[in-house]
């Protein structure tokens, strides 16, 4: 500009600062800054404003803090520059800040706007406390403040995530009510709420409102759907969704077909997955960490594990992988090749987490061998790890399946004293090793407590008949032991 003759003025210099940041050059945004300092102009609020919307949606929070005080020398902050940082810190989940700021601005006599009440609702519901994200929304209703779409959406979104379908659909009639038109962000919201709950047919209910409403399905929506459908073995249906996106000219992405994946491992079919994964292939993704561990997972729990072995890549390897490639050797009772793959997750810099020890404790009380499995619980204790309800349950098996009954109840009942609530599988592998030993008693006193505990008597049933009709013991079924898969 100068070579032509003019001066930039202020107007120009955020205008530059905002580019620079949509560019995500957050150097030159300075740089522009530190122009203005120097020059003629002085900066306005404008100016501040873009620096922090800048720095806010870069999560550079330091930098906030600095320019904070060269505002102050020169303006006020107004409702956007409020809004801007109360958003940041709700964002980063500081809400103690995000309230401080709250206040201030009240008490500096801002006019409050929706947009801020949203920003402290969507803080409050990303770390669970509705309370106060409800009094917040009361606060809004009582201002007279418009209730709009990105508020309702706010709260709905939170409350169908943390599975409180019912106060959600609530919530969603009131919007409805308010003359609120949801969008497809909060259908999707409730639609992936009922398929966590498996309702399936209530999701596709909402499904149909969507459709009457003329809302265009997003690749969100596709990819909750889709994949809620297969998590519930609705391999058709999911099908036939995934051909009416590829028709509107969406395309599935590598975290959709990872879903469909393991969903037909965990349904049993082993083909329908790996065809799932040759699509995966075939459509140029890169098979990364997360669709190999899903992978070797998969092929590890119905039994192939040779297989999984062959997709292990050390290159790719992380945390996930070794654990999964453990469980599937412990329980196939490898233990060989248990200690060589550990060595190596270490020599690979990888630090076990429970998970790891408590898959080849399950695997070592599987086969019987009681010492080691002690000497490794023993050893993740050291490491800083407590066992586990699925440690407690291998370690209760073990002992129950040689007829220590004795040390099995030890177990049982140092896990009671470690405030570890025992479910129903092993209140069923202490029945059962009662029940070898003709220990009727014990057995009532179990199943009495188990009744005390809420599980339901027909878990119950077959071990009642047994007393009654003195059917020979028999072997507990460990597959309710199995490692799910956790953290994978």
């Amino acid at each position: 500009m100068p070579f032509y003759g003019c001066e930039p003025d202020i107007a120009t210099y955020n205008s530059l600062i905002d580019g620079y940041f949509k560019c995500g050059d957050v150097v030159k945004a300075c740089l522009v800054f530190d122009d203005i300092r120097a020059g003629k102009c002085k900066p306005d609020l404008v100016t501040f404003n873009a620096l922090f919307n800048g720095f806010c949606k870069m999560r550079r929070n330091k930098e906030v803090f600095v320019y904070m005080g060269y505002m102050w020398k020169c303006c006020l902050p107004n409702v956007i520059t409020y809004s801007t940082w109360i958003d940041m810190f709700c964002k980063l989940g500081d809400l103690k800040m995000g309230f401080k700021v709250f206040r201030d601005m009240k008490k500096d006599g801002v006019s409050l706007n929706s947009i801020v009440f949203t920003c402290l609702i969507d803080g409050c519901c990303k770390v669970g406390d509705f309370e106060l994200a409800f009094e917040l929304y009361w606060e809004m209703k009582q201002t007279k403040l418009a209730l709009n779409v990105v508020t309702y959406t706010a709260l709905i979104d939170g409350l169908c995530k943390k599975g409180m379908l019912e106060r959600a659909e609530c919530l969603f009639l009131r919007m409805l009510k308010d003359k609120v038109k949801p969008n497809s962000v909060v259908y999707t919201s409730i639609i992936d709420g009922h398929f966590k709950k498996r309702n399936v047919s209530d999701a596709l209910k909402y499904l149909a409102k969507m459709c009457v409403q003329g809302i265009k399905f997003d690749m969100a929506l596709y990819g909750v759907i889709i994949s809620g459908l297969s998590n519930c073995g609705r391999f058709d249906k999911a099908s036939k969704f995934m051909e009416n996106m590829v028709k509107s000219g969406l395309l599935p992405d590598k975290l959709l077909l990872t879903t469909m994946m393991d969903a037909h491992f965990k349904a049993g079919n082993v083909k329908a997955a790996l065809d799932v994964y040759g699509e995966l292939l075939a459509r140029g993704f890169d098979p990364d960490v997360v669709v190999l561990s899903s992978l070797m997972d998969g092929l590890c729990k119905r039994g192939c594990l040779h297989e999984a072995e062959s997709y292990f890549c050390r290159e790719k390897a992380n945390e996930i992988s070794y654990t999964v490639l453990i469980d599937g050797l412990a329980k196939k009772g490898d233990f060989t090749e248990v200690n060589r793959v550990f060595r190596e997750m270490l020599e690979a810099g990888f630090t076990p987490d429970k998970y790891v020890y408590t898959s080849w404790i399950a695997g070592l009380c599987e086969q019987g061998n009681l010492i080691e499995a002690f000497r490794l619980k023993n050893r993740m204790v050291q490491e800083g790890f407590q066992p586990d309800l699925l440690t407690y349950s291998s370690l209760i098996f073990g002992l129950a399946n040689k007829g220590l009954m004795i040390e099995a109840k030890q177990i049982f009942q140092d896990m009671l004293k470690r405030k570890i609530t025992p479910d129903a599988a092993v209140y069923d592998i202490m029945i059962r090793g009662y029940l070898q030993q003709n220990n009727e008693a014990a057995v009532s006193e179990l199943l009495e407590e188990m009744r005390k505990r809420g599980f339901s008597t027909a878990a119950c049933k077959d071990v009642d008949l047994s007393l009654q009709k003195d059917i020979p013991p028999f072997c507990p079924d460990v597959s309710a032991l199995e490692p799910t898969g956790e953290g994978t």
